[in-house]
């Protein structure tokens, strides 16, 4: 069975969510693994936006939509140029695309190993490709996010752990850590949503086959289907279009905070979640952090601590 919220008993117009109504598969929608880190979300209009392992394994991430009235998309299987070993963070239900924020391994790094954080979005009216990418996202992109110590060898925080999204200034909140493998460190880092939408609409980070470079490649087609396409009509899906849409998806430019120093930097601590409040104070507005940490020196402990910029 398949549980929502308060946000989905607001779609259905329930009132009592003790009173179960309907038994819903939770397959594709909920990991079967908890250990999976997994985000959803419901819209107003009633769509399930989860972005989880779509199998027992966990070998076949996806971000999956269902329910409401418009056709179920994924991201494509078993291809590690959509999504290479993701760990899902957060989702977000802005204007007209749904965003996920997730860290993943780095499929343009091409010396050993190594993740990279990333913001994704799809268009919420994306409905699929016709003969090429049925069933499939058409509009989805992703992005790297930046966050790190400044300097002629910058030091890189590179593994998003949660974020905090302020809709009202439309700025989202971060916290990085280093690899677990390596020294532990954390750090906070802010970005424009303008920062972001800036990005997905300039080059894509493109790769001819799996022996030639990564290369910039003009975006043809921004915000395609957004705007531009009913739900349930085809018109612009043409095939020049779809396999754009198949090829396209790395931005080239990196997503940038709002200042280059992250506003907060602790070592030999791990961050685990942050929240935001927004204060007014006598000549200013102060956005006070809370981090919840898990201090290296004490495995299994947390402890939450407060900041204010």
């Amino acid at each position: 069975m398949f549980c929502c919220g308060s946000g989905g008993a607001e779609v259905a117009g329930l009132t009592n969510l003790t009173e179960i109504h309907d038994q819903i598969s939770g397959m594709a929608r909920c990991p079967y693994n908890p250990l999976h880190n997994s985000t959803a979300l419901i819209t107003s209009s009633g769509e399930l936006y989860a972005a989880t392992a779509m199998d027992f394994s966990g070998r076949d991430p996806a971000i999956y939509r269902s329910l409401g009235g418009l056709p179920p998309l994924r991201t494509a299987q078993y291809n590690s140029k959509w999504l290479n070993e993701p760990n899902f963070v957060s989702s977000y239900d802005i204007g007209n695309f749904t965003y996920f924020f997730f860290r993943e391994n780095a499929v343009e790094h091409d010396c050993g190993r190594t993740v990279f954080s990333r913001a994704g979005r799809v268009c919420k009216n994306d409905i699929g490709g016709r003969f090429l990418l049925e069933d499939t996202w058409t509009t989805f992109m992703k992005a790297r996010l930046n966050c790190s110590r400044p300097g002629e060898i910058p030091f890189n925080y590179n593994e998003l752990q949660g974020t905090f999204y302020l809709p009202e200034l439309e700025l989202l909140y971060g916290i990085f850590t280093t690899n677990v493998n390596s020294i532990a460190a954390s750090a906070v880092c802010a970005f424009n949503l303008s920062a972001i939408a800036q990005v997905f609409n300039g080059p894509f980070k493109y790769q001819e086959n799996s022996r030639s470079a990564w290369l910039p490649y003009p975006n043809p087609n921004p915000d395609f289907q957004c705007g531009t396409i009913d739900s349930g009509s085809y018109v612009n899906l043409t095939q020049r279009n779809l396999q754009d849409a198949q090829k396209f998806l790395l931005m080239h430019e990196v997503v940038q905070p709002v200042v280059p120093v992250p506003y907060f930097m602790e070592d030999n601590v791990r961050f685990t979640h942050v929240a935001v409040d927004v204060v007014q104070g006598k000549d200013m507005l102060f956005h006070i952090i809370y981090l919840a940490t898990e201090p290296v020196w004490e495995p299994g402990t947390h402890t939450v601590v407060g900041i204010c910029c």
